[in-house]
């Protein structure tokens, strides 16, 4: 078989997927124009993310931390994230400055999302552990063998280094940076290379096909128990595993045009903590035009330290509304960061948002 048959087996085999993953999409779609739309887009978004990670921006020789993940797999609007390709076969130096960031955390992963392994972490540095100088600069080694100094381990099959960094109020605060070399000497990358290609083809149409069979697992089972909130079944989070110091919660709300869902939560003494709005696809729903989350910043408490929040399709004018943006309905996520003793909510749906005050 010559190298432009490869190319072309390789390149329907990645059109078939999409076309599957489509239906797929589409069959597990609630009856509602809005839903379906939004699935269809949000295998788009997954597709084009796909194909950057793993071949535009896949060699781990020359890598380059880019920042804008796709909104999957309940996706915090409080995060900013950041990605790299890595190889446990080199070794690399992260440099950069912590900004205004509330909390960052840096960590190494094998697998992925989507996989039968699923996404494994290999390696995690978080604030606290980070060393920074007085202006918040830092620099980590990342390699297998541990290094002197601030060290961030990989294993020989890592693949991938993801940052997650917490802003508070997007508006005013300063991004973290950070910058990505090599330190074991070697080449760049060299031209493209067709069999590489049609892996790297193989593995772009893979994750998709994966990632959003996975996470429309998920939402199977946030929305066989709705409007509740739950800690998030150890099944699922076994295949996802993000940062080691959160406690992940999931629900799922379905409410009528003049229902609301009331959810009481006590937080508990944490580094954070957040609860957020998405669509039935597990994407955060737009942040930047309606107040889709709250968190430790923004609730508006009770004496007792209590916070009630309500999810409705309108404005019932209590405080900590979270606005469904158009949905009727959706997934919900909780976030507890840096807590031995995670607290549950209680949700009530209400049938008359209105009486809410």
């Amino acid at each position: 078989m010559g190298d432009g048959e490869i190319r072309a087996e390789a390149w329907d085999t990645f059109c078939e997927r999409l076309r599957q993953t489509g239906r797929r999409v589409l069959d597990a779609a609630p009856d509602d124009p809005l839903d379906r739309a939004e699935g269809l887009r949000y295998a788009g978004r997954i597709a084009r993310h796909a194909l950057l990670s793993f071949i535009e921006r896949s060699d781990p020789a020359a890598p380059v931390v880019t920042t804008g993940l796709p909104k999957l797999g309940g996706d915090n609007p409080d995060y900013v994230y950041a990605s790299a390709p890595l190889s446990g076969s080199h070794s690399y130096r992260l440099r950069g400055n912590v900004g205004d960031a509330r909390y960052v955390g840096i960590g190494t992963y094998t697998g992925d999302v989507g996989t039968e392994e699923g996404l494994r972490l290999s390696g995690y540095l978080a604030t606290g552990e980070l060393e920074t100088d007085a202006r918040g600069d830092f620099a980590i080694a990342i390699s297998c063998e541990r290094q002197a100094g601030s060290w961030l381990p990989m294993q020989p099959d890592t693949t991938q280094l993801m940052i997650r960094q917490t802003l508070l109020d997007r508006r005013r605060e300063r991004l973290a940076s950070f910058e990505i070399e090599r330190t074991d000497g070697g080449g760049g990358p060299g031209p493209l290379d067709p069999q590489r290609y049609a892996a790297q083809l193989d593995r772009a149409g893979s994750y998709v096909e994966g990632a959003i069979a996975q996470f429309l697992g998920w939402t199977e089972r946030f929305a066989s128990r709705p409007n509740e909130i739950r800690v998030l079944d150890p099944d699922l989070a076994a295949g996802a595993q993000g940062d080691p110091r959160t406690h992940y919660f999931g629900g799922y709300y379905e409410l009528a045009p003049d229902q609301c869902l009331v959810v009481e939560l006590t937080p508990p003494d944490c580094d954070y903590w957040n609860i957020q709005l998405c669509n039935h696809w597990l994407e955060s729903l737009d942040f930047e035009q309606h107040t889709i989350h709250v968190n430790d910043h923004t609730a508006v408490a009770r004496d007792d330290g209590s916070v009630r929040i309500v999810v409705a399709r309108s404005d019932p004018g209590a405080p900590n509304w979270l606005d469904t943006a158009g949905h009727a309905r959706g997934c919900m996520v909780m976030r507890q960061i840096g807590t031995d003793a995670p607290a549950d909510a209680t949700c009530t749906l209400v049938r008359d948002a209105g009486a809410v005050r």
